[in-house]
Protein backbone atom coordinates (compact mmCIF):
# COMPACT_ATOMS: atom_id res chain seq x y z
CA UNK A 1 0.00 0.00 0.00
CA UNK A 2 1.59 3.62 -0.85
CA UNK A 3 1.88 6.24 1.09
CA UNK A 4 -0.87 8.93 0.41
CA UNK A 5 1.33 12.27 -1.58
CA UNK A 6 0.13 14.63 1.64
CA UNK A 7 -1.29 14.31 4.38
CA UNK A 8 -3.31 17.03 6.37
CA UNK A 9 -4.65 17.36 10.20
CA UNK A 10 -7.12 19.13 11.55
CA UNK A 11 -6.25 18.86 15.45
CA UNK A 12 -2.56 19.94 16.85
CA UNK A 13 -1.09 17.42 19.33
CA UNK A 14 0.96 18.60 22.56
CA UNK A 15 4.09 17.58 21.09
CA UNK A 16 3.81 19.25 17.49
CA UNK A 17 5.74 21.63 15.60
CA UNK A 18 3.96 23.85 13.33
CA UNK A 19 6.44 25.83 11.04
CA UNK A 20 6.06 29.22 10.36
CA UNK A 21 6.88 32.15 11.56
CA UNK A 22 5.43 34.90 14.70
CA UNK A 23 3.34 34.25 18.07
CA UNK A 24 1.16 31.68 17.10
CA UNK A 25 3.82 28.99 16.09
CA UNK A 26 6.51 30.05 18.67
CA UNK A 27 4.00 30.16 21.43
CA UNK A 28 2.67 26.40 21.29
CA UNK A 29 4.43 24.08 23.44
CA UNK A 30 5.59 21.59 21.03
CA UNK A 31 7.78 24.72 19.35
CA UNK A 32 8.59 25.38 22.93
CA UNK A 33 9.69 21.92 23.22
CA UNK A 34 11.98 21.83 19.80
CA UNK A 35 13.68 24.95 20.68
CA UNK A 36 14.48 23.74 23.61
CA UNK A 37 16.00 20.42 22.21
CA UNK A 38 18.05 22.54 19.62
CA UNK A 39 19.57 24.78 22.49
CA UNK A 40 20.52 21.42 24.21
CA UNK A 41 22.18 20.28 20.98
CA UNK A 42 23.56 23.59 19.41
CA UNK A 43 27.17 23.71 20.97
CA UNK A 44 27.65 19.82 19.61
CA UNK A 45 26.05 21.31 16.28
CA UNK A 46 28.62 24.24 16.26
CA UNK A 47 31.39 22.33 16.78
CA UNK A 48 30.43 19.14 14.41
CA UNK A 49 33.23 19.08 11.41
CA UNK A 50 31.33 17.57 8.69
CA UNK A 51 28.23 17.92 7.04
CA UNK A 52 26.99 14.78 8.30
CA UNK A 53 27.67 15.02 11.62
CA UNK A 54 25.46 17.78 11.52
CA UNK A 55 22.78 16.13 9.64
CA UNK A 56 22.60 13.34 12.15
CA UNK A 57 22.54 16.15 15.02
CA UNK A 58 19.18 16.87 13.52
CA UNK A 59 17.84 13.98 12.67
CA UNK A 60 18.29 12.96 16.60
CA UNK A 61 16.09 16.16 17.49
CA UNK A 62 14.00 14.96 14.56
CA UNK A 63 13.39 11.59 16.27
CA UNK A 64 13.20 12.67 19.80
CA UNK A 65 9.97 14.54 18.63
CA UNK A 66 8.93 12.06 16.80
CA UNK A 67 9.22 9.35 19.85
CA UNK A 68 7.27 11.83 22.14
CA UNK A 69 4.14 11.80 19.02
CA UNK A 70 5.46 14.99 17.18
CA UNK A 71 4.17 16.07 14.23
CA UNK A 72 6.17 18.64 12.28
CA UNK A 73 3.13 20.92 10.57
CA UNK A 74 2.96 23.43 7.92
CA UNK A 75 -0.67 25.52 8.34
CA UNK A 76 -2.23 25.95 4.84
CA UNK A 77 -3.74 29.10 3.92
CA UNK A 78 -7.45 29.52 3.69
CA UNK A 79 -7.43 29.06 -0.16
CA UNK A 80 -4.82 26.39 0.19
CA UNK A 81 -7.78 24.88 2.63
CA UNK A 82 -10.37 24.57 0.08
CA UNK A 83 -8.81 22.56 -2.23
CA UNK A 84 -8.30 19.45 0.40
CA UNK A 85 -10.46 16.82 1.36
CA UNK A 86 -14.29 17.52 1.56
CA UNK A 87 -14.27 16.58 5.64
CA UNK A 88 -11.38 18.91 6.67
CA UNK A 89 -12.68 22.13 4.89
CA UNK A 90 -15.10 23.13 7.58
CA UNK A 91 -12.05 23.05 10.11
CA UNK A 92 -11.24 26.12 12.11
CA UNK A 93 -7.22 25.06 10.79
CA UNK A 94 -5.74 22.60 8.24
CA UNK A 95 -2.01 21.41 8.46
CA UNK A 96 -0.21 19.80 5.90
CA UNK A 97 2.37 17.45 7.03
CA UNK A 98 6.15 18.32 6.30
CA UNK A 99 8.12 16.04 4.08
CA UNK A 100 11.39 14.65 5.74
CA UNK A 101 13.76 17.16 3.95
CA UNK A 102 12.11 19.95 4.91
CA UNK A 103 12.01 19.66 8.43
CA UNK A 104 15.47 18.77 8.30
CA UNK A 105 15.86 22.34 6.36
CA UNK A 106 14.19 24.23 9.35
CA UNK A 107 15.94 21.63 12.28
CA UNK A 108 19.09 22.81 10.76
CA UNK A 109 18.20 26.32 10.12
CA UNK A 110 17.02 26.62 13.99
CA UNK A 111 20.08 25.10 15.31
CA UNK A 112 22.34 27.79 12.91
CA UNK A 113 20.26 30.79 14.38
CA UNK A 114 21.40 33.53 16.24
CA UNK A 115 25.20 31.68 15.88
CA UNK A 116 27.04 34.92 17.29
CA UNK A 117 25.13 35.63 20.08
CA UNK A 118 24.98 32.03 21.55
CA UNK A 119 28.98 31.53 20.77
CA UNK A 120 29.52 35.10 22.61
CA UNK A 121 27.03 33.88 25.92
CA UNK A 122 28.75 30.66 26.12
CA UNK A 123 32.19 32.29 25.78
CA UNK A 124 31.34 35.01 28.57
CA UNK A 125 29.81 31.95 30.84
CA UNK A 126 32.24 28.56 30.58
CA UNK A 127 35.44 31.09 29.61
CA UNK A 128 35.87 29.95 25.78
CA UNK A 129 33.71 29.99 22.76
CA UNK A 130 32.58 26.68 20.97
CA UNK A 131 34.23 26.31 17.92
Amino acid sequence: MSKPEFQYVTELRDHDVVLGRGSGPNDRQGNINFRSLCKDKKIAYIEATSRDEKGRIAADIVATVHGRGGRFLKRLTAEQAKNVDVQLRGADAVYELADQQTILEKTKQTLRQNRADFVAKVEKEVGKAPV
